[in-house]
């Protein structure tokens, strides 16, 4: 089973303010916290993003630009680039790990995808003409952050990193009826996918206690 984690990418897309033609609501800016896309267990390194993530990501990424970006979005924001990045406009950041950077990478696709010959040729010095690669693919960069340091500072979070609340937290879940519940109403499907994983669990390790591993 693949189950995606919090925090994959953030991302901001802003202008400086700009005088505003109508009196209603204006969006100015628009900031997104984003997850990434489903990926490969962790039990098995490398983790990976796959098709299926890469997909989710993709698809996100089309949902917010038709949201924000796109000519005919209804809350379009003021003054933005509509087709082809203005790099001033748009900062995107993630931590430095392979399935991160993959959905960031994927997302952007979706929120300004390749846009043909409208990047222009360029005619180099000795008369050859250039164009930009992959269908006017757009180069958008995405800036590192390490992982869990500094979380007060920029946009990854991740509580359950050397906190104590969260661990308290978590094993109570484990002493709620909620839990409980849970476990037993499952037990019959985590039994059913035994064959796929039992070179990596023991019987006894799977079941809903260990979906996130």
């Amino acid at each position: 089973m693949l189950f995606p984690q919090l925090a994959a990418l953030a991302l901001s897309l802003s202008l400086s303010l700009l005088p505003l033609s109508h009196a209603a609501e204006t969006v100015l800016g628009v900031y997104m916290f984003h997850r990434h896309g489903d990926r490969t267990a962790k039990s098995t390194p490398p983790a990976n993003l796959t098709a299926l993530g890469y997909s989710q990501v993709y698809t996100s990424g089309q949902y917010y630009r038709n949201r924000y970006i796109a000519a005919n979005a209804a809350l379009k924001i003021n003054g933005i680039n509509t087709d082809i990045v203005k790099q001033s406009q748009i900062a995107v950041s993630a931590p430095s790990d392979v399935v991160l950077q993959s959905s960031a990478q994927a997302f952007l696709q979706g929120l300004y995808p390749p846009v043909g010959s409208a990047l222009g040729t360029q005619t180099l010095r000795n008369g050859t003409n250039v164009t930009a690669p992959l269908n006017g693919y757009q180069l958008i960069p995405v800036a590192l952050v390490t992982s869990g340091s500094g979380s007060e500072d920029n946009g990854w979070l991740q509580d359950a990193s050397n906190c104590a609340n969260a661990e308290t937290s978590s094993n109570n879940y484990f002493s709620s009826a909620e839990y409980k519940a849970t476990l037993a109403a499952t037990n019959n499907f985590y039994k059913s996918i035994a064959p796929v994983v039992n070179r990596t669990f023991t019987d006894s390790q799977i079941s809903y206690k260990n979906a996130y591993i």
